[in-house]
C-alpha cells in the first residue's frame, strides 16, 4: 500500500471512528486478518526451508556427478590412447600379414574390437552424465531463484505483518480515544510520521542496499559456477555472511518497531530484553527487577507502556550523560508501578525550551548544547505525557541538576476496576 493511500485510510478512520460495528467485532476482524497474514507467512518460510534443503541436496548430487564425469573423461581419455596403440599394432600386423600367425591376428583384432567397445560405452556414460549435470545445474539455479523470492516474500510479509499490527494497534487506540473523548495531539501526529520515516529510511539504508548486493553477487556466483567451481564456493560463502548481517539488521528493525517478545513472552521480559539490547549496543548498563504476581494488561496499554520506557532510556542515553541506569516494575493487584531511575546530570523539569527560547536573557544564558539537550529531553517528556494519557495512566517525571532523573508511571488494573 503508498504512502498517501495510507494516508486517505488513516484519514478516513479518523472521520469515521468504527461506526456501525461494535469494539468487539472490529478487534475479532482485525486478530483474524493479522492471523492469516501469520499463516502465510509461516507456509512461506516451510517453502524456503524446504527449498533450502533441496538446494543443499541438488549442490550435494551436483559435486558427485561432476565427479563422476571428470572421471569418465579421464577413463576415455585413456581407452582412446589405447585404441590408437591397438590401430598401430594391428596396421603393423597387416603389413606384415604373413609373418604373423593365425592365431596373432585373431587376437589384435578381438584386442581393438573390445577397446572400442569399452571406450563406446564410456562415452556414453559421459554423454549421458553431461545431460544429468546440465539438468542438475538448470535444477540448482531455478531453486535458487525460488529462494530468493520465498526470502524476499517472507520478509515482505514480516514488514507488512509488523504495520498491520501497528496499524491495528492505532485504530484500537482511536476507538478508546473516541470512547473517552479523548484525542492524540498534532506533536504526536507528527513524531508517529517521523518515526515512519526513519523506519523507512533504516530499511532502505540497511537492508534494502544489502539485499541489492546480495542479487548482484548471486549474478557472479551464478557465472562462477561453470568457471571456477571454488571461486564460486567463495563468492557464496561471502554472500552467506552478508545474509546473516542483512537479517541482523532486519531482526533489529522488527524488534525497534514491535518486540516479540511483548507477544510471545509479556511486557516485563520485553522490557528486559530491551534493556539488554541497550547494554549490548555499549549504550547502557542497566538493570531490571520485577515485584509482584505478572497479569496481563490490554494489548494496547502494554505497547504503550513499553515505548515509554524505551523513550525514558533514549533519554537516559541521550541526555543523561550516564550508562547507568535502573528499571524497575512492580505488579500490585490495584495497579502496574513503573520506574526508570539514573544518575546523570538531570535538568529543571520547569526550564522549558518553550517557555523561554523568546527571551534575550534566556538565550545569553543558555549556550546552544544545553538548549539542544533541554529541547530534545522536553520533546521526549511530551511524548511520555501524552502516551500516559492516552491509556488513562499517570506519570510523574522528577529531575534536578546534578541528582538524576526518575520517571514515574503507574497503571491501573481494569479488570479491578471492573469488578
Amino acid at each position: 500500500m503508498r504512502r498517501d493511500e495510507r494516508w486517505r485510510l488513516d484519514s478516513r478512520m479518523d472521520e469515521r471512528p468504527a461506526e456501525g460495528i461494535e469494539e468487539g467485532q472490529l478487534r475479532r476482524l482485525l486478530s483474524n486478518t493479522i492471523d492469516t497474514i501469520e499463516d502465510n507467512k509461516t507456509q512461506i518460510f516451510d517453502i524456503y526451508q524446504n527449498t533450502r534443503s533441496e538446494v543443499d541436496d541438488a549442490r550435494d548430487r551436483l559435486a558427485e556427478l561432476r565427479n563422476r564425469v571428470a572421471e569418465t573423461i579421464e577413463r576415455v581419455d585413456g581407452l582412446t590412447q589405447e585404441e590408437q596403440r591397438a590401430k598401430q599394432r594391428l596396421a603393423e600386423v597387416s603389413r606384415n600379414f604373413a609373418d604373423h600367425t593365425e592365431d596373432e591376428i585373431r587376437k589384435t583384432y578381438e584386442a581393438v574390437s573390445i577397446i572400442q567397445i569399452n571406450l563406446a560405452i564410456e562415452r556414453e556414460k559421459e554423454q549421458s552424465m553431461r545431460v544429468e549435470r546440465d539438468k542438475l545445474e538448470i535444477r540448482l539455479r531455478y531453486l535458487y531463484n525460488v529462494v530468493a523470492r520465498a526470502e524476499h516474500m517472507a520478509l515482505s510479509i514480516g514488514s507488512v505483518l509488523s504495520y498491520l499490527s501497528t496499524q491495528v494497534s492505532g485504530v484500537l487506540w482511536k476507538i478508546e480515544a473516541v470512547q473517552k473523548d479523548k484525542f492524540v495531539g498534532a506533536r504526536i501526529i507528527k513524531a508517529t510520521e517521523e518515526e515512519r520515516y526513519r523506519i523507512s529510511r533504516e530499511i532502505h539504508d540497511g537492508p534494502a542496499q544489502d539485499l541489492a548486493n546480495v542479487l548482484f553477487t548471486t549474478t557472479i556466483a551464478e557465472r562462477l559456477m561453470d568457471q571456477d567451481m571454488a571461486e564460486a564456493k567463495n563468492t557464496l560463502v561471502e554472500m552467506r555472511e552478508e545474509i546473516r548481517k542483512c537479517l541482523t539488521s532486519v531482526r533489529q528493525i522488527i524488534f525497534d518497531m514491535r518486540p516479540m517478545a511483548l507477544d510471545d513472552l509479556g511486557l516485563p521480559q520485553a522490557v528486559e530484553q530491551l534493556i539488554r539490547l541497550f547494554g549490548e549496543r555499549g549504550k547502557l548498563r542497566g538493570t531490571f527487577s520485577l515485584e509482584g504476581a505478572h497479569y496481563t494488561l490490554p494489548k494496547h496499554v502494554e505497547i504503550a507502556i513499553f515505548r515509554i520506557v524505551q523513550e525514558a532510556l533514549n533519554n537516559v542515553v541521550h541526555h543523561a550523560k550516564t550508562d547507568k541506569v535502573r528499571v524497575r516494575m512492580h505488579y500490585t493487584d490495584q495497579a502496574l508501578t513503573v520506574l526508570i531511575a539514573d544518575d546523570g546530570v538531570g535538568f529543571d523539569v520547569n526550564r522549558l525550551p518553550e517557555q523561554t527560547e523568546n527571551t534575550d536573557e534566556t538565550a545569553d544564558a543558555l549556550d546552544m548544547e544545553t538548549q539542544r539537550r533541554l529541547r530534545g529531553r522536553h520533546f521526549g517528556v511530551i511524548g511520555m505525557e501524552e502516551r500516559a494519557k492516552i491509556i488513562g495512566a499517570a506519570i510523574q517525571i522528577l529531575s534536578e541538576p546534578g541528582k538524576g532523573t526518575k520517571v514515574h508511571l503507574r497503571v491501573q488494573n481494569r479488570m479491578v476496576e471492573e469488578h
